[in-house]
């Protein structure tokens, strides 16, 4: 029984931290893919190297939750891993613009 609740956390916790870093992940695809190639007027462009630091967290993030759901790592260390990636991340890209 404790092993069913156990694999039921993984994949639930698996499945949001996946849920989450494909939204963060085509957001920042969807600007880099904006950026060069439509005509858009933007009135503040990030970086190229923010765009693609992020996408890269992104995936690295992807990763993480499949190998959640897969069992292949523990809940905590999962969470330990990607909540201050992407807490840092989200400082570094929104931060930038200020200075």
């Amino acid at each position: 029984m404790k092993r069913v609740i156990k694999e039921t956390k993984n994949k639930i916790i698996g499945i949001i931290i996946l849920i989450v870093n494909v939204i963060w992940t085509g957001h920042w695809i969807w600007l880099f893919y904006g950026y060069h190639f439509t005509n858009i007027l933007w009135f503040y462009m990030y970086p190229d190297w923010i765009l693609i630091l992020n996408m890269i967290i992104g995936l690295i993030g992807i990763a993480i939750g499949i190998r959640l759901i897969k069992d292949k790592i523990v809940i905590l260390k999962a969470i330990v891993i990607d909540i201050p990636i992407l807490i840092i991340v989200f400082l570094n890209s929104y931060m930038y613009p200020m200075f």
